[in-house]
């Protein structure tokens, strides 16, 4: 996971720096890891319910591990809106000194930005709602709307991409914005399929109200991913623009 991971990062650097995106190795490693991510849940899913491997040590350790996973995505995101700041309050001299550039049309935020941030606070309430009915022992379909709504706000976002005026090589103001939103973007799609082995899971009843340490990895990375999407949204697309 971590070796695909890594060369997937060194081509869309390769791609950042040379403007050269290459579509068939992306594809492959995009794939190799899907595969590992269902291999890995399914080995997971094994452990914690037929083999009774998931003990108070175990379960320990995997919060321990959710807690400093989640610390390094925080820190990751504060590269990122430092980067943004930095470049929008002391724009360079190949912006005309403005942010953003001159000419540029920007995303008017009040429009998708702003429904694919009631469609996250949304997923957000729904997520919530499936921990509480899960905590009373009662089945439950709010996972699926989460899912639903992520794959809803992935859709948007490309849109969005897809009509945008300006690319990632459009000066500064595009490459802080591609770069953040798309890594907030593949965020969304990781926690989105994190919901998805969840709801799986739910459907074939072997989690219970006492051991479902795979919904709550799952809910808090998804509340993570909605904090970061607010933050998204006043700064870089509001106050930014």
């Amino acid at each position: 996971m971590s070796v695909l991971s890594f060369f997937l990062m060194i081509n869309i650097l390769y791609w950042f720096k040379f403007g050269s995106f290459n579509t068939e190795s992306t594809l492959v490693y995009v794939f190799l890891t899907a595969g590992v991510m269902v291999t890995w849940f399914r080995d997971i899913n094994r452990e914690s319910s037929m083999q009774g491997h998931h003990t108070i040590v175990v379960m320990k350790g995997l919060k321990w591990g959710l807690v400093w996973f989640l610390f390094s995505e925080v820190w990751f995101f504060f590269s990122v809106f430092w980067s943004f700041f930095h470049m929008s309050i002391s724009p360079i001299t190949g912006s005309f000194l403005s942010w953003p550039m001159f000419g540029l049309e920007i995303i008017p935020p009040f429009q998708i930005p702003l429904l694919n941030t009631v469609i996250l606070l949304m997923s957000g309430v729904t997520a919530t709602l499936a921990h509480q009915c899960l905590l009373m022992g009662k089945m439950n379909f709010w996972v699926s709307y989460s899912v639903g709504l992520g794959v809803y706000f992935l859709s948007l976002q490309g849109m969005e991409y897809y009509h945008a005026s300006y690319s990632l090589a459009t000066g500064g103001y595009g490459s802080i914005f591609f770069f953040g939103t798309g890594f907030h973007g593949m965020h969304v799609c990781l926690g989105t399929i994190m919901l998805m082995a969840s709801d799986f899971r739910l459907n074939f009843k072997t989690l219970s109200s006492l051991h479902h340490f795979g919904v709550e990895f799952s809910l808090w990375y998804w509340h993570f991913v909605d904090v970061v999407w607010l933050f998204l949204f006043f700064w870089v697309y509001t106050w930014g623009g």
